[in-house]
């Protein structure tokens, strides 16, 4: 019943402001960038279930998690920065959606529409909004299944290298806020348990954090890649300080032996959590 409203409401969306279709172009020579961007692999497929799964236990939706969907126009002054904030509206309307909140999730993905329409890719967003939810089978996080289409498809009136920027900007915004979302569930989870018993709950949601981590090196050298002379570089030192405390955490895969103390206590992991949340600052910060 959920998956029917749920793409009744996406299906009015796109319709409603449905743009031209975009035009193929040639393969060129910024192919292997989509091709190194598609190995690159950030689906977290399971990130529905965990968010569904968090759901029944009693915790409650948290409505301040996503950016605010208000917020878009501001970001289109910078095509990198606008790419950022896209990759970040669809993660935020992701979690939404897997709580029934159909109103934040309807407007975090009016935002994130109205972005890739700014940004020409307003059709192959509609593509891969009309996928990830017409499949009957399972949910499927497909943010990057379309991300190579994109960049040979992309109208933008840039040049290779800046285009390759601007898709980076996405992949890393919405890597970003998926994190953030899932740190904000293990150490925001408001319901009152004993923390042995939060700890059973939340496993499924550490371990596909533990997952989703380990593609921080690959999402750090697509940056780095990407990165021109006149960049500051302030995403990139701060994705490596995030790596630095990844390489140290002790438990690394030992997830059959955890205590509480060994996560809610663990300094590493709440040092990560608050350089992602400055990460994710840094990235939804409404230019002045």
């Amino acid at each position: 019943m959920k998956k029917i409203l749920l793409f009744t409401l996406l299906t009015a969306l796109l319709f409603s402001c449905k743009n031209k279709t975009v035009s193929d172009t040639s393969a060129d020579s910024y192919t292997a960038f989509a091709e190194k961007v598609k190995q690159l692999d950030l689906k977290a497929e399971n990130f529905e279930d965990v968010t569904d799964f968090i759901e029944l236990t009693g915790a409650d939706y948290m409505p301040g998690i996503g950016n605010d969907p208000y917020n878009y126009e501001k970001y289109l002054g910078n095509v990198v920065l606008a790419a950022a904030n896209l990759g970040v509206y669809v993660a935020d309307g992701l979690y939404q959606f897997t709580y029934n909140e159909y109103t934040d999730g309807y407007n975090s993905m009016t935002a994130a529409k109205n972005i890739a329409d700014h940004l020409e890719l307003g059709a192959v967003f509609d593509d891969l909004m009309m996928d990830r939810y017409n499949d009957t089978t399972v949910y499927a996080d497909s943010i990057l299944t379309v991300v190579g289409r994109c960049i040979t498809e992309s109208k933008l009136l840039l040049n290779k290298e800046d285009k390759m920027q601007v898709f980076t900007g996405l992949i890393g915004g919405n890597y970003i806020e998926k994190l953030y979302i899932m740190f904000n569930i293990i150490f925001e989870y408001n319901i009152d348990l004993p923390e042995d018993a939060k700890l059973t709950i939340l496993r499924q949601v550490l371990l596909t954090t533990n997952t989703f981590l380990k593609k921080l090196p690959d999402v750090i050298a697509l940056v780095e890649s990407v990165k021109k002379e006149t960049d500051p570089g302030t995403i990139l030192d701060m994705l490596k300080e995030i790596e630095a405390l990844r390489q140290q955490v002790k438990y690394k895969d030992e997830f059959g032996n955890l205590t509480p103390a060994m996560i809610f206590e663990n300094p590493e992991l709440l040092a990560m959590y608050k350089k992602i949340k400055e990460v994710r600052t840094f990235i939804v910060a409404v230019p002045k």
